[in-house]
C-alpha cells in the first residue's frame, strides 16, 4: 500500500481542497434523466397521492410532499408524523406527545 491510498482511506471524501477527496466525491456522482422520480409509481398511485395531499392541505396539514401522501395519511396519528412523512410506534409516539406537552407547557403557550 502506498502513501497516496492510506491517506485515501483515512479520510474518505471528507476534507476540503484536497485532490483525493475530489477525486473520490467524482467518482461517486451519479446521474439520472428528469422524469427518474416520475418512475417510481404508476399513475393510479400519483392519483392516490395527489388526491390525499389536498385532502391533507384542506385540513390545514403541510405534507413533506406529495408522494407517499396517500400511505402517510392512512398510518399517520399525528400532525408531526403527517408533516414529516413519519409513522411512529405508539410507545414512541406517547413519549414525544407527553415531551411537547411538557415543552409547551414550560413555554407558555
Amino acid at each position: 500500500m502506498t502513501t497516496r491510498d492510506i491517506s485515501v482511506e483515512a479520510h474518505e471524501g471528507q476534507h476540503t481542497g484536497c485532490q483525493e477527496c475530489f477525486r473520490v466525491k467524482v467518482a461517486t456522482i451519479q446521474f439520472t434523466g428528469r422524469s427518474a422520480g416520475q418512475n417510481r409509481h404508476d399513475e393510479k398511485t400519483r392519483g392516490r397521492d395527489m388526491e390525499e395531499y389536498k385532502k391533507l392541505r384542506h385540513q390545514g396539514y403541510q405534507p413533506k410532499n406529495v408522494f407517499g401522501s396517500a400511505e402517510i395519511a392512512a398510518q399517520a396519528n399525528s400532525q408531526f408524523e403527517v408533516e414529516h412523512s413519519v409513522v411512529m410506534a405508539p410507545s414512541i409516539r406517547k413519549e414525544m406527545e407527553s415531551r411537547m406537552a411538557d415543552a409547551k407547557e414550560m413555554l407558555g403557550v
